[in-house]
């Protein structure tokens, strides 16, 4: 694995001259209603899990960076093997997730492994678990491309952005593409809809953070799962660490040691 990338952080006060809110109609979607979004049909699943076709010039460039695995039949599972750092423990994991939205995340000291069918969760004991289970599910650009192809709301917020120019007037660094996305949390429960943003580097086209607040704590958690050291493999890009922040607390690390691509399998692999 080669390093194509590293990670920087974003200073909260975002600035871009001009900017104005754009609406964004991604993959034909204009307005939805939530309800009921939760349960696919068979046949949309199906459809769901292939790679997806025609996607809109406003991700190709995140599309690109991703590589082979966004346009190939038979690179739609992705499997990541890599140090799990979090609660004070140290165990190695494997995380295996699909275009399809199903993830399955194996692992030492674990009797049975954290999974998603795509409906149902599975093996979660404490919310350490459903956190683990919903960055992987959810906060990847992969998550963005399955929430928004099953009904979920999207729009750009906009491109380019940086620090706010009063604070850092000399800034030189990175800018980044923000776009919003409204969907359920599939893989709680409770289905809880979320508001994510994901922030992309505007350069590279890849994805830096995922933030977002979760309400079932009271006060809600700021989440923000970052995503850095990207990598190239066979054609394709995969992050080499994925961190996950809450309230500003680093609460786990997931540092990949190990990254592929293969042909997507049946959901009963992920129950």
């Amino acid at each position: 694995m080669t390093n194509t990338q590293s990670n920087s952080r974003l200073h909260p006060n975002l600035r871009r001259p001009g900017a104005t809110l754009l609406a964004l109609c991604l993959f034909g979607i204009t307005s939805v209603s939530m309800a009921g979004q939760d349960r696919l049909s068979s046949a949309h699943r199906e459809q769901l899990g292939a790679v997806p076709k025609g996607l809109p010039g406003d991700v190709v460039l995140q599309a690109h960076a991703i590589g082979d695995r966004m346009r190939t039949a038979g690179k739609e599972e992705t499997v990541l093997d890599g140090q799990f750092l979090g609660a004070g423990d140290r165990k190695t994991l494997r995380v295996i997730h699909q275009l399809s939205g199903m993830v399955r995340i194996e692992g030492e000291k674990r009797k049975v492994p954290l999974t998603f069918d795509g409906e149902f969760a599975g093996g979660t004991l404490d919310r350490l678990d459903e956190s683990l289970l919903e960055t992987f599910v959810a906060d990847t650009f992969e998550g963005m491309v399955y929430s928004v192809r099953s009904g979920g709301a999207v729009r750009l917020i906009g491109r380019g952005f940086g620090p706010d120019p009063r604070v850092a007037p000399n800034y030189a660094g990175a800018r980044y593409d923000v776009y919003e996305v409204i969907a359920p949390a599939r893989s709680r429960q409770d289905r809880q809809l979320r508001v994510k943003r994901y922030y992309f580097d505007s350069k590279t086209g890849f994805l830096d953070s995922t933030r977002y607040s979760d309400p079932s704590s009271s006060p809600a958690l700021q989440v923000e799962t970052r995503f850095s050291n990207w990598r190239q493999v066979e054609g394709s890009a995969y992050p080499g660490r994925v961190d996950r922040y809450e309230n500003g607390n680093l609460i786990f690390s997931f540092i990949v040691s190990n990254a592929s691509s293969r042909p997507r399998r049946d959901a009963t692999k992920f129950r």
